[in-house]
């Protein structure tokens, strides 16, 4: 044996470059995952599709809540005029949000 000759060169692993593509969220799904679903009283799918289940979660609840607030309305007849007019601004407001959000999800 030869032992003049140098020890062998370490090998080196290739390098793995992983690329994750995020799809843009659309403001008009999100806007209309607002919109639809408010006719069964259910808010912050919107949210929910653009990233932000946190905040789709308590609208969600939220809005039940003010529900149950309203219901307890109904019974002074306050109600028939507070739960229309709740409604009306959730969906303006909600939907907005959720396209906002959707606009400026990474």
């Amino acid at each position: 044996m030869n032992s003049s000759l140098p020890p062998p060169a370490p090998v080196q692993p290739a390098q793995v470059v992983h690329h994750h593509y995020h799809p843009q969220k659309s403001p008009g799904v999100a806007a209309l995952l607002e919109v639809l679903p408010a006719f069964f009283q259910i808010f912050g799918l919107g949210h929910i599709y653009a990233g932000n289940v946190v905040t789709g979660l308590l609208l969600m609840f939220g809005w039940w809540l003010v529900c149950a607030v309203n219901f307890v309305l109904l019974f002074v007849l306050v109600g028939y005029i507070t739960w229309p007019l709740c409604w009306i601004a959730a969906v303006i407001v909600s939907s907005l949000w959720a396209a906002s959000s959707a606009r400026s999800a990474k």
